[in-house]
């Protein structure tokens, strides 16, 4: 059987003064350092719409094929999508299948362990004022800068004619026309995601339910300290992204020296923006700068070319049986509650420290697995 390695917290428990320790260098926050309201208005424009993105490009004949529209609320929607990724991950990343009873009880025993793990972690001095939000915003305004200079590079700011002609009228129709048709294909292509990650036919709704209701089931214990690793979650998820963007390890260099090499990609970024929208920086307010980037931008739509996919469509209007589903689905699982949360936070430490943080008991590195596990069940049936 496998468990959480309790060798599997030495990376992290290393990396965690420098992790701290950079939050403390005095800095101000990414969202002050000078033009990056620019950046982050622009990309949240971007984002909007969809963009950055190549033009979308479907078939004119699609409009004349009705899809089928679902009963089935947004939030039993999102919840089926949730227990279906929390199937996707378990196996992907433990080799453990949800929907057989024997696998789901043997991640049961992997989350068991994790919280045994997290409960010593979490008495370590200091932790408990932890936060990942210096990480999360300087990783989020490289991103912005990233989008903006992509979008740059498209022309989306400054759209030639026949760039304009092509995102504002795919398949040679106004965007408004589609509307119809992507309302329900939003909702559609969820459920078609989800049917993949459990491997089970659109058409058959009996086995979609029959594995939907077994994922319900999965029993798991309560997360031992949910908020902590949530934030070293995404302390460590941020830093992964800035590393892969930057080329330098961010726990190595620390906070400013980051801090400067994203401020550099942000000045040539302003440069090039305003030069695209004829405005000069000097002198110039960050608001007002924005303000009149804002005002220059072309009016174009949302562009659904992540969506609306020629595979996504042709599932799609084969997907009548779905029509006929009008379950009440929980908002709220225990197993999504505290199966997703887990195994982003076992995939995160796998990436971050090329580890692989499950395995199977007893590993030979003093084992505690037996202990942990006969204490947990002694709770429980408390």
């Amino acid at each position: 059987m496998g468990c959480f390695c309790h060798a599997s917290m030495a990376p992290l428990t290393a990396a965690l003064p420098k992790l701290q320790a950079n939050l403390s260098a005095g800095l101000a926050p990414a969202a002050a350092l000078p033009g990056a309201n620019i950046a982050q208005g622009l990309a949240a424009w971007l984002a909007e719409r969809g963009l950055p993105a190549s033009p979308w490009m479907p078939e004119p004949a699609w409009l004349s094929v009705p899809l089928p529209q679902l009963r089935l609320s947004l939030s039993a929607v999102g919840t089926i999508s949730a227990l279906a990724q929390l199937r996707a991950q378990a196996l992907s990343q433990l080799g453990l299948d949800l929907l057989v009873p024997a696998q789901a009880r043997a991640f049961a025993r992997v989350v068991a362990t994790l919280n045994a793990r997290m409960s010593v972690l979490a008495k370590m001095p200091g932790l408990g004022a932890f936060s990942p939000q210096p990480w999360i915003r300087l990783a989020s305004l490289n991103s912005a800068v990233e989008q903006v200079q992509l979008a740059l590079q498209a022309g989306l700011f400054a759209p030639s004619p026949s760039l304009l002609t092509a995102l504002t009228l795919p398949g040679g129709k106004p965007m408004s026309v589609w509307a119809a048709f992507l309302a329900p294909l939003r909702k559609l292509a969820a459920m078609i995601a989800a049917a993949i990650h459990l491997n089970v036919n659109l058409a058959e709704t009996a086995q979609l339910s029959t594995s939907l209701r077994a994922l319900t089931r999965v029993a798991l214990p309560p997360l031992a300290a949910p908020h902590l690793m949530g934030s070293l979650t995404a302390a460590l998820s941020a830093v992964a992204r800035l590393q892969a963007s930057l080329g330098v390890d961010p726990l190595q260099v620390g906070l400013p020296a980051l801090t400067a090499q994203i401020q550099a990609r942000l000045n040539v970024m302003l440069r090039a923006v305003a030069s695209t929208f004829g405005l000069k920086l000097a002198g110039a307010k960050p608001e007002a700068l924005l303000a009149a980037m804002l005002g220059r931008l072309p009016q174009l739509p949302m562009v659904p070319t992540s969506l609306a996919t020629a595979p996504v469509v042709t599932a799609a209007m084969k997907a009548h049986a779905l029509s006929s589903l009008n379950w009440s689905v929980p908002a709220l699982l225990p197993a999504t509650q505290i199966g997703l949360p887990a195994s982003a936070f076992a995939a995160q430490l796998a990436a971050s420290f090329a580890i692989k943080p499950v395995l199977a008991s007893p590993c030979g590195s003093g084992c505690d697995a037996a202990r942990v596990m006969a204490a947990a069940e002694q709770a429980m049936t408390a």
